[in-house]
């Protein structure tokens, strides 16, 4: 497997390249994670460098909830054939196997979180878990 770091400010972001669709198809059914694929191009304008840098972020922030993955659509088109994509770049979110989102045109950081955590990706809390009191909370009077 191929490793790129990426990110020109965030080099903590690992992300693996996709190479083949019998990997791709190993990925996709075995893991119980929500998987994000950025397709790029050798041809993506300044977009794919952008998309890159969100990319390590996602990784920063995310760690170890998701997969990240990355396909070029020139260099392996199965993937372009698979999901029918004519262009990049474009950011799709998989889970159970399945795709549940896709992100072509807004590829800001807060069109990415949102659809990340819109999309509930993550198990919530176990029912007893105690949140912390928040600031706007009304603080209980002692003795009142």
């Amino acid at each position: 497997m191929l490793m790129y770091l990426v990110g020109s400010g965030f080099s903590q972001g690992e992300v693996t390249w996709l190479s083949n669709e019998v990997e791709w198809r190993l990925i996709l059914t075995t893991t119980q994670l929500p998987i994000v694929v950025t397709v790029t191009s050798s041809l993506c304008d300044d977009r794919c460098t952008i998309l890159d840098d969100q990319l390590a972020r996602l990784s920063e922030t995310y760690g170890n909830l998701i997969i990240l993955r990355k396909a070029n659509i020139l260099t392996n088109p199965f993937f372009a054939i698979l999901y029918n994509l004519v262009n990049a770049p474009i950011i799709i979110v998989f889970q159970t196997g399945k795709e549940i989102a896709r992100l072509e045109n807004d590829l800001s950081w807060g069109a990415i979180t949102d659809i990340i955590d819109n999309l509930s990706l993550f198990a919530p809390p176990p029912s007893d878990f105690v949140q912390p009191p928040s600031d706007s909370a009304p603080v209980p009077s002692l003795g009142e």
